[in-house]
């Protein structure tokens, strides 16, 4: 869909604001790894704090889209409009009623992720919780991939 010239050309333009709007899309409705992409930008010289905020805030934004999309839709038509197997929505029911809105730190893993927020969604499970756990799951993925890409202590240098 994308090459990968036109990638690094749009984050090289858009920087910060690019890698927040890819991580959104990664996190919603395209098979994004946001993660390859915060690596290239730190790789570029982009400062590692402001890079992991913008991609938790676009993450997260992404996967409430998916949280609400499951509130709105039928889950057989979101399952299928987001081409998640019957597996993994099971998986994913199997998740959430055994973990509740604790499920929603796990948003990040690809595939079950977006199967898990819709399930909240459907479900009805309060948006609130479901925000700041998931938001937290987030966070600390971006997080764990700047320090080790670059190490604890270049995480506060600007």
């Amino acid at each position: 869909m994308f090459g990968m010239d036109f990638l690094v050309e749009f984050l090289s333009a858009y920087g910060y604001l690019g890698m927040g709007i890819m991580a959104f899309l990664s996190g919603s409705i395209l098979p994004l790894t946001s993660e390859v992409l915060l690596i290239l930008l730190l790789g570029m010289g982009l400062n590692s704090l402001p890079l992991v905020v913008v991609s938790t805030i676009g993450n997260t934004i992404g996967g409430v889209t998916c949280f609400y999309m499951g509130r709105i839709v039928k889950k057989e038509s979101l399952a299928r409009l987001f081409r998640v197997s019957d597996k993994r929505m099971r998986q994913a029911d199997r998740v959430i009623q055994k973990y509740g809105f604790w499920a929603s730190f796990f948003s990040f893993v690809p595939l079950i992720g977006t199967a898990i927020l819709l399930t909240l969604g459907v479900m009805r499970v309060g948006w609130f919780r479901v925000l700041l756990v998931m938001m937290l799951g987030k966070f600390l993925r971006y997080l764990l991939v700047a320090i080790s890409y670059t190490g604890f202590t270049e995480l506060f240098l600007f």
